[in-house]
């Protein structure tokens, strides 16, 4: 499994417009975080990988750009929040080039909010011609499901009063914009080699973990490596990774792990 990190920054994206802080006016190219999404590519048994995607920010022509991706066989949403889904428009790329549908995941509520969102994708009325996405929407509970034969593990958990849905693939699992995880819900998470998840800043706050409620909660995952993401502009890279625990460093974009 080859894991890519496109993006690994907070709703507004480091560098924040017109702000002169550390971060943002940093040299250091790990202290740039296009909005939060990975992309993933894992054996399905056929003669090329299952092509995965986490979330549609909208950085995601951006992204796909920067990273060189051409193909993408299906999206796994984690929820509805706008940094998470604006860039659905540019699936039309991947269907243009592939000439195929892209399958989209989501939980009853994303699903929903998708629809809303993106009326003129869904509403069956549209005439669905080169400029608008073309995608089947397949709506998912905490049951395990697969694709490609793939097995894809639902993470319920809780943002402020929003449940998210992460994800495990394999002995990969990817939490973002989280602030409580269910006990019955780590069950789902033994045995991880990698683990990505929010961290979002010192302070505390309400929706997220702060960065020493994600330490404690990755120290009770036990993962033989986890990486920080969605990160505010309040976390420096270079000073951050010198205060992290052994076996857990922040994310960042480009960052490529393979398991």
């Amino acid at each position: 499994m080859k894991i890519t990190v496109l993006g690994s920054g907070t709703s507004q994206g480091i560098p924040i417009v017109g702000c002169k802080c550390p971060a943002c006016t940093s040299n250091d190219p790990k202290d740039k975080r296009l909005r939060v999404s990975v992309y993933i590519e894992t054996d399905a048994g056929n003669k090329k990988p299952l092509r995965l995607l986490i979330d549609t920010s909208p950085d995601f022509r951006q992204q796909m750009l920067v990273n060189n991706i051409t193909d993408i066989d299906a999206v796994l949403y984690t929820h509805y929040h706008i940094d998470h889904i604006m860039g659905l428009d540019d699936i039309r790329q991947i269907n243009q080039l592939n000439k195929k549908l892209v399958e989209l995941y989501a939980n009853k509520e994303t699903a929903l909010r998708l629809k809303q969102t993106f009326s003129y994708v869904f509403d069956e009325k549209t005439y669905k011609g080169g400029g608008i996405p073309q995608v089947n929407m397949h709506e998912i509970n905490t049951e395990p499901f697969d694709i490609l034969g793939v097995k894809i593990i639902p993470i319920e958990y809780l943002h402020g009063p929003t449940i998210v849905y992460g994800y495990r693939i394999g002995n990969f699992a990817y939490i973002t914009d989280c602030n409580f995880i269910p006990v019955s819900e780590y069950v789902k998470l033994q045995g991880l080699d990698v683990l990505i998840i929010d961290a979002l800043r010192y302070r505390k706050h309400e929706t997220h973990f702060s960065i020493d409620e994600a330490i404690e909660v990755s120290k009770r995952i036990d993962a033989k490596q986890t990486y920080f993401t969605h990160m505010t502009h309040d976390v420096v890279h270079a000073d951050t990774s010198k205060i992290l625990p052994a076996g857990i460093e922040l994310a960042y974009d480009g960052l490529i792990v393979e398991i």
